[in-house]
């Protein structure tokens, strides 16, 4: 545990990636869209704050968390792991651990910029219901980055990840909301993992809170974990 904590000082780089460039993209949209309802500017701005959090985890969970793994496979950093009396439970726990602590730092930085650049405004609550959403979105989200895991050639997991990356953002409404989709695509934007991902934190100010989301990103989670096991034993049989 102690060097995945000393890793995460050194991992400058992704963090420019997954968290200072969603912060960008959000203060220039967010200042792109001037609505002449304050209500609804307000509305808009808190709303893409959430859009961009979740875009930056995403991130983590998609890059980060099954390139390091893959590396650590090719490298043989596991195995050696292994054969000492580390059991792999304790090693996937301090990996998922390691995330969790750059999704706490991205949210945080996201949230501070919201809150005192953006003028964004919710009750003390509000703010500590949203984090923990997001943190219990971000949690069920990296199945996603143990599937992609499975890859034995990072770079050939890169290219599909930026593709899903970007991919899942447009379609889950990230970047644009998705109730300016046209009606044709509003299905599909509703199936995505990431528009639920978000709506877990989003929610939060609706009428009737979307469980929904909550169950749909659980389903989710079984699936990608289901099929990293089933491709695991089919590539440790070959």
């Amino acid at each position: 545990m102690t060097y995945e904590l000393i890793d995460v000082t050194k991992r400058k780089s992704i963090f420019i990636f997954s968290i200072f460039l969603p912060v960008i993209f959000f203060i220039i949209f967010s200042s792109m869209t001037q609505l002449p309802d304050k209500e609804m500017q307000k509305f808009f701005v808190r709303d893409y704050m959430l859009s961009m959090t979740t875009f930056s985890l995403t991130s983590f969970a998609i890059f980060t968390f099954p390139v390091e793994m893959i590396n650590d496979k090719k490298e043989g950093w596991n195995r050696s792991l292994f054969r000492t009396p580390l059991q792999p439970f304790i090693y996937y726990v301090c990996k998922i651990i390691k995330i969790m602590m750059m999704y706490m730092i991205a949210i945080a930085v996201v949230f501070f910029v919201g809150r005192f650049y953006k003028g964004v405004e919710m009750s003390f609550m509000e703010w500590i219901g949203c984090y923990t959403a997001l943190l219990f979105g971000g949690f069920i989200f990296l199945t996603f980055g143990l599937l992609l895991a499975q890859f034995k050639d990072t770079q050939k997991m890169s290219v599909l990840a930026n593709v899903l990356y970007l991919g899942l953002a447009m379609l889950g409404g990230l970047w644009f909301p998705v109730m300016t989709f046209p009606d044709w695509l509003k299905p599909i934007a509703y199936a995505t993992p990431t528009y639920h991902f978000k709506n877990i934190a989003a929610g939060l100010f609706s009428v009737h809170y979307p469980y929904h989301s909550i169950g749909i990103m659980l389903l989710y989670g079984a699936v990608f974990v289901i099929l990293a096991m089933w491709i695991r034993k089919r590539t440790e049989v070959i």
